[in-house]
Formats: structure tokens, sequence, C-alpha cells
């Protein structure tokens, strides 16, 4: 060790989906409109978040004043949308071609590690959970509350598997 200071490790997360598997009837609803099959919780570990949003911002910068990206609806402040801030969804594929190549540049420290649990393994579990008691009810934050008496975060920092609930953790390796 060199003894220069260490500038602290971030953490992003962000979720896909979510915890919803019943409607308010207590019919199964998983797969129907409205009502995702998945649930993914992803992190991304970043070694120097100063740099990077520093350069997403100047990025952003670059495209507002950018006057062949003018036309696109989501730049103007008033959307309050990409202007704002990046977001994949609402960004227009030549915005999210500029971002992921700035990304892409940084990939040395970036790390990004999901868990991504089918909701239709995740009944058998609730069926299992109301055989072994008749007060258990699922609630639809299970899965972001709870994973083997942990939250679901420290589950992906520690054990990415560490939850009884069914999952698969994947870390995510950089393209080579």
């Amino acid at each position: 060790m060199d003894g220069a200071p260490r500038s602290p490790t971030c953490y992003f997360v962000d979720e896909a989906g979510d915890g919803t598997v019943f409607n308010a009837k207590g019919k199964v609803i998983i797969g129907t409109q409205g009502c995702s099959r998945f649930f993914m919780l992803g992190l991304l570990q970043v070694e120097d978040p100063d740099r990077i949003g520093q350069e997403l911002e100047d990025l952003r910068k670059e495209i507002l004043a950018d006057p062949n990206l003018a036309h696109i609806p989501s730049l103007q402040p008033d959307r309050r949308k990409t202007a704002i801030a990046f977001h994949a969804k609402d960004d227009h594929p030549l915005v999210r071609e500029r971002v992921f190549h700035l990304i892409e540049k940084h990939q040395s420290q970036l790390k990004f590690f999901a868990v991504i649990r089918c909701k239709t393994a995740l009944l058998q579990y609730i069926y299992e959970r109301q055989r072994q008691s008749e007060d258990y009810r699922y609630r639809d934050n299970e899965l972001t509350t709870s994973c083997a008496g942990s939250s679901a975060l420290a589950c992906i920092l520690k054990r990415p598997i560490a939850s009884s609930l069914p999952s698969v953790a994947i870390p995510i390796a950089p393209r080579l």
C-alpha cells in the first residue's frame, strides 16, 4: 500500500419490474398485462464517481448544444427528461449511443452485479411458506426488504445467492 488516501467506492442500485404476484382479489397475475415475469435488482460499483459524473454532465451540455439534436423532444427542458438527467428508457437512440460510448471508456472502473428473481419460482416459495404458517402473507416489497434476514442490497454485496427466495446472481463482465 502506498499510503495515498483512497476515494470511497460508490454503489448505485436500480430495479426492473416489481414484486407484484397477485391482484387485489388474490389471483396470480404473473406475466399478464402490467405484471412482469421477473424482478431484477442491479448494483453498479463505481470507483471514481466524481470524474464519471463530471464527464456525463459535460456530455449532457454538449448534446443540449448540438443543433443536429435540437429536434429531439426529450432534450427540451420543459419535458424534464434528458435535459435534466440521462435515462435509457427516455433517451433518443443517438443520445443513448453517446452515453454508452462514454461509459464504455470507463469500464475498467465499473463493476455491475444483478440478482434476477423469476416470479413463477417465487410463487412456489410463497405457497410453501403459506403451508408452513397460516399467518404468512406475501408482501410486494418482500423482494427488496428481505433476503435471508438482510436487505436485498446486502445480498448483492455479500453473497448474491444468499436468499431462500429463488434467484440467480449474475456478475456482468465487460466486453472483451
